[in-house]
C-alpha cells in the first residue's frame, strides 16, 4: 500500500513537471529551436480574417505535412533584404550616424547608411483539420535595420518580443507577425506564387512636432550634438500592422526575388501611422531553382567573346597565359571561394577611349559613376551554387554579381540579398573544352527586359605581376553602348597550396611568369651597399632565411615564402597609398606569392597521392644551393574596417639570402587609368622596393623588425610621383626562431638581472649594517618601504616590474621557457622582498636601542615622519604634473579620432588612461628609491655613511640598466595609426625615458656627496656657532 501510494506520487510529481517546465523554459526553446512543431497560440485570427480577406478568397487547396512544414519555414525567410519608404510624412524609424551631419574635410568620406529587412518565421500550424485547407496558421518576425557600419551576425535568432533600438550608427525594429500561408495557381506565373498576409504588434519610435525633422529628439540620444545622453527613446505600442510577401513557386533566372510590403492601418492622423515601406529579397539556399535548358543557354551565349580569348596572338585583357580545363571547375571555385559572400576586386577598363562618364561606369550597376570608382569598388558573388551535370567535363552555374562601390561598407554589402540596379542575377554552363564559364545575366528584379548582359569567367594557371587573378572574369552588354566591358578577379592567395585543389586534391600546374626579375637585378646592382652588413665578419656572425638543404625544395620554398612575409606600421602616410586610404588603412602587410617556381604554398601530399605530378619534374628543374638568389613575387596588401583586404602593389624581384635584402619592382593601378599614358596594362609599374630582412642571430641585440624603402623612379613633377618612403614591420618571428630572444624574454631576463644584483646590493648592505651597528639608524625606512612596496605590487597585483619597457600588442610564443623565466622572477622578487624586511628590521631594532640608550633625549634618534611627509609632496607634484600633460594630451584636442565612425583608442603603451599614467609613475617611484635617503641625510645632518656605495650605486645602476639597453638597441616596434598621434603624449614619454634615469643618478650622487662631505659641514657649521658664542662671552 505504501509502495502503491510512492508510485502514485512520483507520477503526479512527473505530470506537474512536464506542466511547469514548458512555462519556465518555453522561452529559451523556443529561441533555440523555432519550428512547426513549437507550441503557439494565435490571439489575432479575427484581425487576420478581416485583412487578408482577398488572400484567402483566391487560395488554393494546401497538402502539406510537418516534413514539408519545416522545409518551407527555411525557404521562406530572408535575412538582410533591402526595405524603402517614399519621401513622405511618416518616416517608420530615425538614424543618425555616429558623426556630425557635416564632417570635417579631412575626415574620411562618410560611408552611406543602408537599410536591411530579414524576416523569419518562427512557426507553422500543420495539425489535420477536417476537410480541404487553404490556408495554415504561421508566424514570425520581422527586423528592420538602419547602420553604416558592419551590421549582421552569422546566425539569425528571432527576438523575445517586439522592440526598438537605437544605437550610435546602428538602428533597429523588430515587429512580431501572425497570420496565414496561402498558395495561388496561376499558371500565367510561372506555377503560382506562395503568399504570407500577417497582422503585426510593434512598439514604434514617437515621431516629434518638428514636421521637418520628426527625429530632432534622436539627435540627443544618439549624442551626435554636445555628447548626448541615455534615455530610452519614446515609444508608443501598436498592432494596426500588415504584412504581404509574395514568393515565386517555381524560381528561374527572372522569378527568383521575394517581394512585400508593410503597412499601417491606423488613421493617417493617428502618432503610429507611417508610409507604405516596400521589402525585396531575393530567396535563400534553401529554395530549389530551375536552369534553363542548356540549349537556350548556349543559344545566348552564343559567339560572345571571351575575356581570355586572343587577339592576334596576344593575351586578352584579364588573363596571363592558360586556364583550367580540368574536370573539377566546381572544386576550384569553392577552394578559391570558400564563402557564400565572396567579394572580388574591379579591374579598370584602361583600354576605354570614351568619354570619362562612360569609362568611370561600373559596367552595367546602376551606381555613382567616378573617376575613382575602380579603385574603391568591389564585385560581391552571392548564393553562388555549381552543380556538375551528366557529363563530367561540364557543370551549371548559378550567381548574384552585386556591385559595391566605395561609399558602401564592403562586408555589408556582400551580405544584403536585396535585388535591385546594383544586382546582375546570373546562370549559365562552364565547360573544360573551352575551359570557359558563359551565364546569361539579368539586372536587377529579373524582367526579360533586363537580361542583356553576358557573363564569361575562367579559373587561370598563369599569373604575372599585371595578371594577378586566379578567377578572371568579365560582365558585358549585348548592347554595347549601355556600358563598357567590365572586369573582375580574385587575386590568389599566398596560402593557397597549389598541388591540391579541390575537394579531389587534383594537382594543377600554376605558373608564375617573371618579367620584372632583369629590371629587379639592375635595382640590386645599384642599391647594394658596402657597409657592415655586407663584411665578411657580418656573414660570419649573422643569418637570414635561405631555402633548407636537406628538406624537399617545394616545401623549402614554401618554409621560405612563410618567412619572408609580414605586416608593417602605419605610423605615416603612405606616399604611394592613395589619398583616399589616409584615414582608412589599419593593417598593411608584404605578402609573399610565389617563391621561385613555386607559387602559392606547398601542401605535402596526403597517402595515395599519385607521385607522377608537376613537383617532381619541378624539383628536378630547380634544385640549386640554398644561398643562391630566389626569384620571388609578392604584395602589398591592405585592410580597414569598411573593405576587406585588397591589394594595393604587386611586387616582383629577387631576394639574396646572403645579406637579407630583398629587390623588387611594383606595380598599382591608379585612379582613371584610361587618362592616364606611360603604363603597363593599365598598371604603374615605376616603383622600386628595398627590404632589409632582420638576421635571425643577435635578435637581442638588433632590432627584429624589417626595413622598407619604397621609391618612385617618375620625374618630382609627373602627377604618379612620390616621395621616398621608409617603414618598418612589427617583430618578425621566424618560422625556426620560436624560443629566441624576444622582447618579452629580453624583459624578464633584465628582471632576473636587476633582481639578482638587487639582492647581492642588500646582502652587502646588510653586512655594512652589521659591522658598522652605529650608522643603521640613519638608513631611511621611507626608502626601503619604496622598493618594498614595488615588490609587494610585482607579486600581488602582478603589475610589471618593468613599467617603462613597451607593451606589445602582437602575440608572443609562451613555452616552457617563459614560464620559467615568470618563476623566477617571482621567487626573486620575493627574496629580494624577504631581504628588504630584514634590514628595515635591523635599522628599527638600531632605533629601539639608541632610544633606550638616550631616553632623555630622544629627537637625536632618527624619524622618518618628516622624510615622509616631504618624500610625498614631491611625488605628489610629480604626479600631478604626468597628468596634467597625460589631460593635455588627451582632452586638448577638440574631438576623438574615429574610423569608419567609430573611435579608436590608444593601447595602453601610450598612456592614454589615468591608470597607465599612474602605473608608469609608480616605476618613476621605485626608481627614485633615493629620494627618501637624500631627504633624511638633510634633515638629520647625518655626518656618517650609512648606506654602503655598493648599495646605492648598485640598485641605481640596475635601474639605469633598461634605459641604457633601450637606448643603444633600435627601438621597438609599435602599431599606431597616424591619426592618433599626438605630440604631447609623444614628447612626454621620450622625455620621461631620459630625465628619470638622469634624475636617479643625481640622486645617487647626492647621497655620495652627503656621505663624503656632510660631516666637514656639520663640524664647519658647530665651529662657526661655538665661535659665536665664544665672541659674545
Amino acid at each position: 500500500m505504501e509502495a502503491a501510494k510512492i508510485i502514485t506520487n512520483l507520477q503526479i510529481l512527473a505530470v506537474l513537471l512536464l506542466y511547469v517546465s514548458p512555462t519556465t523554459s518555453s522561452r529559451r526553446f523556443h529561441t533555440l529551436m523555432p519550428g512547426a512543431f513549437t507550441p503557439h497560440d494565435y490571439t489575432r485570427f479575427a484581425d487576420v480574417e478581416r485583412q487578408c480577406q482577398s488572400v484567402l478568397s483566391s487560395a488554393a487547396e494546401l497538402s502539406i505535412d510537418a516534413d514539408r512544414a519545416s522545409v518551407l519555414m527555411l525557404q521562406l525567410s530572408f535575412r538582410n533584404g533591402d526595405w524603402s519608404q517614399d519621401a513622405g510624412q511618416a518616416p517608420l524609424m530615425p538614424f543618425h550616424g555616429s558623426r556630425a551631419d557635416t564632417p570635417a574635410a579631412s575626415a574620411p568620406a562618410q560611408l552611406e547608411a543602408v537599410s536591411l529587412a530579414s524576416f523569419m518565421l518562427t512557426h507553422m500550424d500543420t495539425v489535420q483539420r477536417r476537410g480541404a485547407r487553404t490556408a495554415l496558421n504561421i508566424s514570425g518576425f520581422l527586423s528592420f535595420t538602419i547602420t553604416r557600419g558592419y551590421c549582421c551576425p552569422s546566425s539569425m535568432e528571432p527576438p523575445v518580443s517586439p522592440e526598438f533600438e537605437l544605437q550610435r550608427g546602428h538602428a533597429k525594429l523588430h515587429v512580431a507577425f501572425e497570420g496565414v500561408y496561402t498558395e495561388t495557381a496561376s499558371p500565367g506565373n510561372h506555377g503560382g506564387e506562395r503568399v504570407l498576409c500577417m497582422v503585426g504588434n510593434a512598439v514604434l519610435p514617437v515621431r516629434g512636432s518638428n514636421s521637418t525633422d520628426p527625429w530632432d529628439w534622436a539627435k540627443t540620444k544618439n549624442g551626435t550634438g554636445d555628447g548626448g545622453s541615455s534615455f530610452p527613446p519614446p515609444v508608443k505600442a501598436d498592432g494596426n500592422i500588415l504584412l504581404m510577401l509574395r514568393y515565386p513557386k517555381a524560381p528561374t533566372l527572372t522569378t527568383r526575388a521575394v517581394f512585400g510590403e508593410m503597412t499601417s492601418t491606423s488613421a493617417k492622423s493617428d502618432s503610429a501611422y507611417f508610409d507604405a515601406v516596400r521589402l525585396v529579397s531575393r530567396l535563400n539556399s534553401f529554395s530549389g531553382y530551375q536552369f534553363l535548358p542548356e540549349d537556350e543557354e548556349l543559344a545566348r551565349c552564343g559567339k560572345h567573346r571571351s575575356i581570355c580569348d586572343d587577339d592576334d596572338g596576344v593575351a586578352g585583357n584579364g588573363c596571363a597565359g592558360r586556364v583550367y580545363r580540368g574536370a573539377h571547375f566546381c572544386d576550384i571555385l569553392d577552394q578559391f571561394t570558400p564563402y557564400d559572400h565572396e567579394v572580388l576586386d574591379v579591374v579598370p577598363d584602361w583600354r576605354c577611349n570614351s568619354t570619362d562618364e562612360f569609362c568611370s561606369r561600373l559596367g552595367p550597376f546602376e551606381t555613382a559613376a567616378t573617376g575613382r570608382a575602380f579603385t574603391r569598388s568591389a564585385i560581391a558573388v552571392q548564393d553562388f551554387r555549381c552543380e556538375p551535370t551528366g557529363d563530367a567535363a561540364a557543370a551549371r552555374v548559378l550567381a548574384v554579381f552585386r556591385a559595391v562601390p566605395p561609399s558602401e561598407h564592403q562586408l555589408t554589402a556582400s551580405k544584403r540579398s536585396g535585388l535591385s540596379g546594383a544586382t546582375l542575377s546570373a546562370e549559365g554552363v562552364w565547360r573544360a573544352s573551352t575551359g570557359r564559364l558563359c551565364m546569361v545575366g539579368c539586372l536587377g528584379l529579373g524582367k526579360e527586359a533586363s537580361c542583356n548582359y553576358r557573363v564569361s569567367l575562367h579559373v587561370a594557371t598563369t599569373l604575372s605581376i599585371t595578371r594577378r587573378g586566379i578567377i578572371v572574369g568579365e560582365i558585358t552588354s549585348t548592347n554595347a553602348s549601355h556600358s563598357a566591358p567590365l572586369t573582375f578577379q580574385q587575386i590568389m592567395s599566398p596560402n593557397q597550396p597549389w598541388n591540391r585543389l579541390g575537394a579531389s586534391e587534383e594537382s594543377v600546374r600554376m605558373v608564375y611568369r617573371y618579367t620584372k626579375v632583369e629590371q629587379a637585378g639592375e635595382l640590386l646592382r645599384r642599391r647594394e651597399p658596402s657597409g657592415f652588413r655586407d663584411s665578411f665578419i657580418a656573414r660570419s656572425l649573422l643569418s637570414y632565411p635561405v631555402l633548407a638543404r636537406d628538406a624537399d625544395h617545394m616545401m623549402s620554398l614554401s618554409n621560405l615564402g612563410q618567412d619572408l612575409r609580414f605586416c608593417l606600421q602605419c605610423g605615416q602616410k603612405l606616399q604611394f597609398m592613395p589619398d583616399w586610404t589616409e584615414y582608412l588603412v589599419q593593417n598593411f602587410c608584404l605578402q609573399i606569392l610565389s617563391t621561385g617556381p613555386l607559387l602559392g604554398s606547398y601542401s605535402p601530399p596526403s597517402q595515395g597521392w599519385s607521385s607522377d605530378t608537376p613537383v617532381t619534374k619541378i624539383e628536378r628543374d630547380h634544385g640549386a644551393d640554398k644561398h643562391q638568389m630566389v626569384n620571388v613575387s609578392a604584395y602589398f596588401t591592405a585592410s580597414c574596417g569598411r573593405m576587406s583586404s585588397w591589394a594595393a602593389v604587386s611586387l616582383e624581384g629577387v631576394y639574396n639570402p646572403v645579406n637579407g635584402r630583398m629587390y623588387l619592382i611594383g606595380c598599382r593601378y591608379v585612379e582613371a587609368p584610361w587618362r592616364v599614358g606611360d603604363l603597363e596594362d593599365g598598371m604603374d609599374c615605376s616603383i622600386e622596393v628595398t627590404v632589409e630582412y632582420p638576421p635571425k642571430t643577435t635578435r637581442w641585440l638588433v632590432s627584429p623588425a624589417a626595413k622598407v624603402y619604397v621609391a618612385s623612379t617618375r620625374d618630382a613633377g609627373d602627377p604618379l610621383y612620390f616621395n621616398r618612403t621608409e617603414l618598418r614591420s612589427t617583430p618578425i618571428n621566424y618560422r625556426d626562431q620560436l624560443d629566441v630572444l624576444m622582447e618579452h624574454t629580453v624583459e624578464k631576463l633584465l628582471c632576473i638581472a636587476m633582481l639578482s644584483a638587487a639582492i647581492a646590493a642588500t646582502v652587502c648592505q646588510l653586512r655594512h649594517v652589521k659591522a658598522h651597528a652605529d650608522v643603521a639608524p640613519y638608513v631611511s625606512l621611507a626608502m626601503l618601504g619604496v622598493q618594498a612596496l614595488g615588490y609587494s605590487l610585482t607579486l600581488v597585483t602582478d603589475a610589471k616590474m618593468l613599467p617603462a619597457w613597451p607593451n606589445h600588442n602582437h602575440r608572443i610564443y609562451r613555452g616552457y621557457l617563459h614560464w620559467d623565466m615568470d618563476c623566477s622572477v617571482k621567487a626573486l622578487t620575493l627574496a629580494a622582498l624577504l631581504l628588504k624586511a630584514r634590514l628595515a628590521q635591523k635599522v628599527r631594532r638600531a632605533r629601539a636601542r639608541a632610544r633606550a640608550q638616550s631616553p632623555l633625549e630622544p629627537g637625536r634618534v632618527p624619524s622618518d615622519a618628516a622624510v615622509l611627509l616631504y618624500t610625498l609632496g614631491v611625488h605628489l607634484c610629480g604626479l600631478f604634473f604626468f597628468l596634467a600633460v597625460h589631460w593635455v594630451g588627451t582632452y586638448g584636442s577638440s574631438s576623438n579620432p574615429e574610423l569608419d565612425g567609430e573611435p579608436l583608442h590608444l593601447p595602453p603603451s601610450h598612456m592614454r588612461t589615468r591608470g597607465a599614467v599612474v602605473e608608469r609613475y609608480v616605476g618613476v617611484v621605485k626608481e627614485w628609491f633615493l629620494l627618501p635617503q637624500v631627504i633624511g641625510n638633510a634633515v638629520w645632518r647625518v655626518n656618517c655613511r650609512p648606506l654602503r656605495k655598493r648599495y646605492y650605486a648598485g640598485v641605481t645602476a640596475v635601474w639605469v640598466l633598461p634605459h641604457v639597453y633601450g637606448y643603444l638597441r633600435p627601438p621597438a616596434a609599435v602599431h599606431v595609426y597616424q591619426q592618433l598621434k599626438n605630440d604631447v603624449v609623444d614628447f612626454y614619454a621620450k622625455g620621461c625615458d631620459v630625465v628619470v634615469p638622469v634624475v636617479g643618478v643625481v640622486l645617487a650622487l647626492a647621497v655620495y656627496f652627503q656621505q663624503r662631505w656632510n660631516y666637514k659641514i656639520v663640524a664647519w657649521a658647530t665651529m662657526t656657532e661655538q665661535k659665536k658664542l665664544q665672541h659674545i662671552h
